[in-house]
């Protein structure tokens, strides 16, 4: 059985997605026990999915997708397909090879581990703006929905029970799925526990300030209307 999954989504990232799949790749190479790395193309108009195919050809554990745009629909089309016990989401421009080693020790006997950009440790090298964002996202979270700590939408490891029991519930498909999958499996009893990370941006922002404002009053009523159910 395949150990590990890790899941890229990507959207027009040739410039940096070979180095992000290489790192990941040498790393869990290292590892004795079989591993599988998704890429899910998800409205690529680069040279994406041609770095990505030249790869596979050359490692076996390399495998790519293709999904409608969305981050939310490239997510979910990656965790379905995903064969590892334990699963793990990470961004092109975002990543972390230490959260792929909590897979050598049962993740401490927790069902997910959030590599947090908010939590005590954490480096978190984005500018204010985004820092009081994803401060004002969480204090929200809490107070609204009862959400207990520090990040949702960070990268993360979970055990396969967890997609097998929640992704069929979860109803959202923009970046807000991220939040409504982590809700749901804490109010489904899941254990969650933090992990420091440092954030380091490889690339700038794809989302503007203004992005932000027009977009999170939609998604926080989807994200409503699918956790009163």
């Amino acid at each position: 059985m395949i150990k590990t999954s890790v899941i890229f989504p990507a959207k027009n990232e040739e410039a940096i997605i070979k180095r992000s799949i290489l790192d990941v790749y040498k790393h869990l190479k290292r590892k004795k026990y079989r591993f599988e790395i998704i890429v899910v193309a998800n409205g690529c108009i680069d040279k994406t999915e041609a770095v990505v195919n030249n790869l596979a050809k050359r490692y076996s554990a390399v495998r790519l997708l293709r999904s409608k745009p969305g981050y939310g629909i490239a997510l979910k089309k990656g965790l379905k397909n995903a064969g590892g016990k334990f699963i793990t989401i990470f961004n092109v421009d975002y990543y972390n090879l230490h959260l792929l080693d909590l897979a050598d020790i049962g993740m401490y006997g927790k069902d997910i581990i959030i590599g947090s950009k908010r939590t005590y440790w954490a480096k978190d090298g984005r500018s204010l703006v985004r820092k009081l964002i994803s401060l004002v996202f969480n204090l929200f979270l809490s107070v609204t929905f009862g959400f207990r700590g520090s990040d949702t939408h960070g990268i993360k490891i979970l055990k396969r029970e967890v997609i097998t029991e929640i992704l069929p519930r979860c109803k959202t498909d923009s970046d807000i799925f991220y939040t409504e999958l982590i809700i749901k499996a804490q109010r489904a009893g899941f254990s969650i526990a933090d992990f420091p990370v440092d954030v380091i941006e490889k690339r700038p922002t794809r989302f503007t300030f203004a992005d932000r404002v027009l977009k999170t009053p939609a998604n926080i009523y989807f994200l409503y209307k699918s956790l009163k159910n």
